[in-house]
């Protein structure tokens, strides 16, 4: 089925998900960096000035409203806890349920092969057969979307069936989770044209180097099927483009401007046709296999250079072809709210998928509006207490982490694993790789400064991280969310649980995204900055920064998405607070192009630390941050709203 399920996979492939966390940068005068699909954006750094700002005094006199309403507060009802802090569970496993959550599972990863390939090493484990080589099926016509919609329904009817039957913690959990899930889905249904399959940062052109650059060859099969997958991709794409025709008949067909983005990155794809970089990465992958004889190896690399040449390249330029036909047919310029049922859809589906939050999107605006005040209020404070480290943090912004930023990617993960982990439970220290990726990849990925790659659910010491070399800068920051204890940590320490199938593959942006940036800069504290003499408050100052970053995008988000700022609207909120408008456009595209992409790691950064100040004002002395973190991990990726339910219950059982 086409329209994709952002909300229960792990692999984000041509249509299933993964955990590919790519840090990117932003596009205005401030440092960002976020995880989620690949780019062609080329971001700037910069840093939020104080300059011609307000100041405290301009705060605390009550000008700029209520700067210290920053915190959050929870609903009771939220909670699944009951009042006396017992929930009774089954001690045996329900069968039928299990039979249920076995379908789903084979149901999930046999959708394409891509899919499968990346979840699972070893099929058999499971039960499960390989599906035949598909790229699956990219219609997105009345029919097949009705009949996706048909199965979900019927799936959840079956789900809901286990309300009140006795289930384990495990598969109570499970429950919740797939239930919550669906209430949210169910909105993806609500009108098939706000699908985008070409958006510039989560479409399929612009997954597709990781799609196969990433692609595991285990044994001769995988190469066979590989080469299959290539020579699909033209069909694959003409059948999606058949839809865009199909979205612009119906006046829904994307901006000029972002059409634009896109037709640049079919560009970049295939501006070097003979030496084209899955050429390359494929015979250097191939090179590699000890199963493969030299005969072999050369005709399979003739094979792939065939593909690429007559199936990839080809599927770039028909979608160049037809973008380039289709501008000027579509009718919003501007965010998915102006079309006719898209504030709803964005509250209804895009909010909560992206950023996990079981709050409205009007609670929401709220929060950041009052938690900008009090940043930038806390940032004025420190820098009154502090001149010259103020003076020193903006003038080595730029190079503030440029003593790692020296080290080899691996050695600096080390580094931080060994030194800054007192906060997280223990583990043996993870086995994965830290990758560059290739120079024909830091130019087609040049958006993207490191991402992580999760392992298939059965084979979990292969872990990767993959490290553009094209931006050597701020690593440590970018390691830490990559790495330890971001994504990687969280993700490995999770799998560590055996949670079942259903709940190993089930991934929330909101949660995982919340997480790494949480996470990450718990770790700041720990460096010292070349040994500066201003080492924690600049510490401090990084994150602040940082965090007024993603606030700010996410914010624009809501506001183009949710409440129709146009252009202008834009570039006067970036002046009223502070940042400069140079690039304005750039970032009404970013925001219009992927609706809700940068909400994972605003709203679901704060949903994490609201979460932690929950905690700690209900158990006080009693609290344990180790305990606490044990407790969120072990659940895994979930909407927030079922992760309260793990927080009361780590509260009710500790106090």
């Amino acid at each position: 089925m086409k329209i994709s399920k952002l909300k229960i996979k792990t692999k984000n492939k041509l249509r299933l998900k993964r955990i590919m966390a790519a840090f990117l940068a932003a596009t205005i005068t401030i440092s960002l960096a976020g995880c989620g699909d690949t780019s062609s954006y080329k971001y700037g750094r910069g840093l939020y000035q104080l300059d011609n700002m307000q100041t405290a005094e301009d705060y605390q006199d009550g000008s700029f409203g209520d700067a210290e309403h920053d915190e959050y507060s929870f609903d009771d009802s939220e909670s699944n806890i009951p009042s006396g802090g017992i929930v009774e569970y089954s001690d045996t496993k329900n069968e039928d349920f299990e039979a249920l959550m076995q379908e789903y599972f084979e149901n999930a990863i046999t959708k394409d092969s891509l899919s499968y390939h990346y979840t699972i090493k070893d099929g058999s484990t499971y039960g499960i057969e390989a599906p035949k080589a598909t790229l699956g099926d990219a219609k997105a016509d009345e029919a097949t979307v009705a009949k996706q919609k048909s199965d979900d329904e019927e799936f959840y009817g079956k789900l809901s069936a286990f309300e009140n039957e006795p289930l384990t913690k495990e598969e109570r959990f499970t429950y919740e989770c797939l239930m919550t899930d669906y209430e949210i889905t169910r909105h993806m249904y609500d009108n098939r044209f706000f699908y985008e399959p070409f958006s510039p940062m989560r479409g399929v052109q612009a997954n597709i180097p990781t799609n196969f650059t990433d692609f595991r060859f285990d044994e001769k099969s995988d190469v066979d099927l590989y080469i299959a997958l290539m020579n699909q991709m033209r069909d694959y794409f003409d059948t999606l483009i058949d839809f865009e025709y199909e979205k612009s008949d119906a006046g829904y067909f994307m901006s000029d401007a972002v059409a634009d983005v896109v037709i640049k990155q079919c560009d970049d794809f295939t501006s070097d046709k003979e030496n084209h970089f899955l050429i390359q990465t494929f015979d250097e992958a191939i090179d590699e296999l000890d199963f493969l004889s030299s005969e072999e190896k050369e005709e399979y690399k003739n094979k792939d250079k065939e593909a690429v040449q007559k199936s990839a390249i080809p599927a770039f330029e028909d979608l160049k072809k037809a973008l380039t036909k289709l501008k000027g047919t579509g009718t919003n310029s501007g965010g998915i709210c102006n079309y006719e049922g898209g504030k709803d859809f964005y509250a209804d589906y895009i909010f909560p998928v992206f950023s996990g939050s079981g709050k409205t999107v009007d609670e929401e605006i709220n929060i950041l509006d009052n938690r900008q005040k009090s940043k930038i209020l806390e940032l004025s404070l420190l820098a009154s207490s502090d001149a010259d480290a103020y003076d020193y943090f903006t003038k080595n912004f730029s190079n503030l982490y440029k003593d790692y930023d020296k080290m080899e990617a691996s050695e600096l993960v080390d580094y931080i694993f060994d030194n800054c982990m007192d906060d997280f439970p223990d583990m043996d220290k993870i086995s994965y790789k830290a990758r560059y990726l290739s120079k024909p990849l830091e130019t087609i990925m040049d958006g993207v400064l490191a991402y992580y790659m999760s392992p298939p659910i059965d084979d979990k010491e292969n872990n990767l991280i993959y490290v553009n070399g094209a931006h050597p800068t701020d690593m440590w920051v970018t390691l830490a969310h990559e790495g330890c204890p971001g994504h990687m940590y969280q993700n490995t320490y999770f799998q560590s649980t055996n949670p079942s199938p259903v709940r190993a593959i089930q991934g929330n942006l909101g949660y995982m995204e919340g997480w790494a940036v949480y996470s990450s800069y718990s770790t700041v504290d720990k460096c010292d900055f070349g040994g500066s003499e201003y080492a924690q408050l600049l510490g401090k100052l990084s994150v602040i920064n940082t965090e007024l970053g993603y606030m700010l995008y996410g914010r624009i988000d809501m506001g183009v998405n949710y409440e129709g700022w146009t252009l202008e609207d834009v570039k006067n909120y970036l002046i009223k607070s502070g940042y400069s408008a140079d690039r304005v456009e750039e970032v009404y595209t970013t925001i219009i192009g992927d609706p809700g992409v940068y909400l994972s790691y605003t709203v679901s950064y704060y949903e994490m630390e609201e979460l932690r100040q929950y905690a700690e004002n209900e158990l006080g002395t009693k609290f344990d941050v180790k305990e606490y973190h044990r407790a969120i991990l072990s659940c895994g990726p979930c909407q927030f709203p079922n992760l309260k339910t793990v927080v009361d219950e780590y509260i009710s059982e500790n106090r």
